[in-house]
């Protein structure tokens, strides 16, 4: 009953959405062959969702990347849903359909970085402000987003994001999830230079943008210290930076209608966007 109500909600959300934004226009990240392989036939896609009604003056962006422990892509609510949200507040969402690691941990990365690049490129076309192209991502793709934020924007060919937003993220790389989301990104026994390159505390700089975190107390597949530490990081820093950690809740329940603070995520996710972007 519960999944079949669940079901109903999703239906419903989506079609209000779609009354609100434009239809999603999908793209081949690559043209031809990317410079990196993870040895399967997957392709990089974007997926972009923009609001019905244009604005006179160009618009922030995000570019979003679903969890799924790098073993797969939770493209529904942390893909989907994400991104029809975003366009329903004059925000340009595009998903980012990443490349799964397969242990060949550039793969997803390099996909991120031309999917940004892809963003600017279109800023005109897609009524985009250059300064205002975030990043968001969820549990690996949280990791993903994070890590695109401080250790890729010393790559001059990786665009830096101007914030980020963080769902119950994967952040460090020295300690093994419950979903082993490390173990497909880098394998059983990566390298400790290898650790320390995508573990995005360790890599915050005084170049890293503003972002904010949202986390559960619960959550037992990617404990809650691995947003402390993120947001601990960026605070050394002197980077703007919000943490929340609700008193309830699991993992993956962004967007969820049962949840009960989704709500308030989103409310306080608004604010937040309106205070340091719009």
């Amino acid at each position: 009953m519960k999944k079949y109500l669940f079901l109903v909600f999703f239906v419903v959300f989506a079609l209000l959405a779609c009354k609100e934004n434009q239809e999603p226009v999908t793209m081949k990240v690559w043209e031809g062959n990317p410079p990196t392989s993870n040895g399967l036939s997957d392709q990089a896609e974007i997926i972009v969702y923009k609001p019905k009604t244009m604005s006179k003056l160009p618009t922030p962006a995000v570019l979003i990347c679903p969890g799924g422990g790098y073993a797969g892509l939770s493209m529904p609510y942390e893909g989907h849903g994400l991104a029809q949200w975003m366009a329903s507040k004059g925000v340009v969402g595009v998903i980012l359909k990443y490349r799964l690691p397969n242990k060949h941990k550039e793969v997803p990365f390099d996909d991120a970085c031309q999917a940004l690049q892809i963003i600017r490129n279109h800023s005109k076309e897609w009524n985009i402000d250059v300064s205002k192209i975030g990043v968001a991502g969820s549990s690996a793709g949280g990791h993903l987003a994070a890590t695109l934020s401080t250790y890729y924007t010393n790559n001059e060919l990786c665009p830096r994001p101007a914030f980020t937003i963080l769902f119950y993220p994967v952040i460090t790389m020295e300690t093994v999830t419950k979903g082993k989301t490390r173990d497909n990104l880098m394998g059983v026994e990566p390298s400790e230079e290898d650790i320390l390159a995508y573990s995005p505390e360790k890599q915050v700089s005084e170049n890293t943008p503003p972002a904010i975190i949202f986390t559960a107390d619960g959550d037992g597949s990617v404990p809650p210290l691995h947003s402390v530490m993120y947001y601990r990081a960026l605070k050394e820093k002197n980077i703007p930076a919000s943490l929340h950690i609700f008193s309830e809740g699991d993992h993956g329940w962004l967007l969820l209608p049962q949840y009960k603070y989704t709500e308030p995520t989103m409310s306080l996710l608004e604010t937040w966007m309106e205070s340091y972007i719009k």
